[in-house]
């Protein structure tokens, strides 16, 4: 846990750190990935990987759907 602990810290400094948009967006989705690992390690029983999977969905959606946004802004900059 203290390494999925000392990754998920790591991650938000480069999130901070970082200039692109494209790139924070895979640091958060680095974080999301080690939050679910966590939860699923800090509560060992059938209910805590449920709680895992749920995050894990709903924050891969999310991560998705910022890339989706990201891409569209960036594509309708270049038509105009």
């Amino acid at each position: 846990m203290e390494i999925i602990g000392i990754i998920i810290v790591l991650m938000a400094l480069r999130t901070l750190i970082a200039q692109d948009r494209a790139e924070r967006l895979l640091y958060l989705n680095v974080i999301g990935f080690a939050v679910s690992a966590l939860i699923v390690l800090y509560i060992q029983t059938p209910f805590g990987a449920i709680m895992a999977i749920s995050y894990f969905i709903a924050s891969t959606l999310s991560s998705n759907a910022i890339a989706y946004s990201i891409g569209r802004v960036q594509k309708e900059i270049l038509v105009k």
